[in-house]
């Protein structure tokens, strides 16, 4: 049988071509299989792996090499230090995503607030400002009956009860009532972007990444549809691409919002703009 170092070794070699973190996404993916921590890989090099978890392992690194995402390969992601499943009925969360979230509480006082989360996927953003702010009230939609699934299994193994999850076209199964807040990372990415045919992406729903030509579809559905179901003064805020802040402003403007205000992530990059209903 193969020991632990071994096969870290092989892995790490294997990836080593197509991976800009091959040792580390070996680490991750034998404690994923052996049920353990990277830090135990370490403790115990020396330790014999059977042969039916070798196999799995080296079913996941070939998966890997195939451009499959980690998340999907393990069905974990982290954000905001909660452990999410994700499936490939689910966008990945992504660390820039975080800035959304920050911007949401900065911009929101802490009384209680009722907030929608457009196109939620696994439940990231719903359910990290709920767990955040357990006076607010979360409701989130998604198109997809089984990403709302993965939702409502995340919420619930993260046991936060102040959010539910609903199957809706945007806004189309939404009781008619006025919010505090819209949210929402919706798909941006332009239908001929070519990272969506290169790399990871092309393992991800493409619903949940591209909208159509221009990136601008979602917004522009959203910004028309969105004002009966959002009170006056009501905060949007949406995660956009790194050169779509200006006409995003723009269409928030068109549709008769104000205050409006562009955000950059850690790169300096235009990533969160929002608006108040005026």
């Amino acid at each position: 049988m193969a020991t632990i170092g071994e096969l870290l070794k092989w892995a790490s070699d294997a990836l080593k071509q197509s991976q800009d973190v091959p040792q580390l996404e070996a680490q991750v993916l034998l404690a994923h299989v052996l049920d353990c921590s990277r830090s135990a890989l370490y403790a115990w090099p020396e330790k014999e792996v059977s042969n039916t978890d070798t196999e799995t392992f080296q079913s996941l690194i070939q998966r890997r090499l195939q451009h499959e995402p980690i998340a999907y390969l393990t069905g974990h992601k982290e954000f905001w230090s909660l452990d999410f499943e994700v499936t490939k009925d689910t966008l990945i969360p992504r660390a820039d995503t975080e800035l959304l979230i920050k911007v949401v509480m900065q911009t929101l006082d802490d009384n209680p607030h009722t907030v929608i989360d457009l196109g939620t996927g696994c439940g990231a953003i719903a359910c990290t400002l709920a767990h955040l702010k357990p006076k607010w009230q979360v409701v989130g939609l998604d198109i997809s009956k089984q990403a709302i699934q993965v939702a409502q299994k995340n919420a619930q193994k993260l046991n936060i009860s102040n959010v539910e999850f609903l199957v809706s076209n945007w806004f189309e199964s939404l009781p008619p009532k006025q919010y505090d807040a819209i949210v929402g990372n919706p798909p941006y990415i332009r239908g001929n972007d070519v990272h969506l045919i290169h790399g990871d992406l092309p393992f991800e729903p493409t619903i949940a990444l591209t909208p159509g030509n221009t990136g601008f579809e979602a917004y522009e559905i959203i910004l028309n549809a969105c004002k009966p179901y959002l009170k006056d003064k009501g905060l949007v805020a949406f995660e956009h691409g790194f050169d779509q802040g200006a006409h995003l402003s723009e269409l928030l403007a068109q549709a008769g919002f104000g205050d409006i205000e562009t955000f950059q992530d850690l790169a300096g990059k235009d990533r969160v703009t929002i608006g108040h209903r005026l």
